[in-house]
């Protein structure tokens, strides 16, 4: 049977797209024209957090307290960037529907909090050690 595209709940009908009497596709809508002006700027921000947190793993071996703040500060602004706009490949939406994926993308989100205490804990182990 067919699913809904947001929701991923089984349709009446293979020539339905979204749920009948429900929100559904006013929701995916949506997301799909928030996704499309913020995708850009989603992107530059995932590629510099990304470079930011080689650097600062680079810097750690290096001067540990610096850079394991570097790499804490890059896992915040890409955690915070991750749950402000929760956007993943096409593919998971096509597997998993809008809904599902953009809980998943949350949960990888808040991991991504975690590791960034887990870090700053770390910088916080190498200042006091001295």
């Amino acid at each position: 049977m067919k699913q809904c595209e947001y929701c991923g709940k089984e349709l009446d009908s293979y020539h339905l797209m979204y749920c009948r009497d429900t929100d559904c596709e006013e929701r995916a809508m949506s997301f799909y024209e928030r996704r499309r002006s913020t995708e850009g700027a989603f992107g530059v921000v995932n590629i510099a957090c990304v470079v930011l947190i080689m650097i600062g793993l680079v810097m750690a071996v290096f001067a540990p307290v610096p850079g394991n703040i570097a790499v804490a500060v890059s896992l915040m602004i890409l955690a915070v960037t991750v749950l402000i706009f929760p956007y993943a490949p096409e593919s998971f939406y096509k597997k998993w529907r809008i809904k599902k994926t953009c809980v998943m993308v949350r949960v990888f989100g808040v991991l991504l909090v975690l590791a960034s205490f887990a870090f700053a804990a770390l910088a916080v182990y190498y200042s006091t050690k001295k």
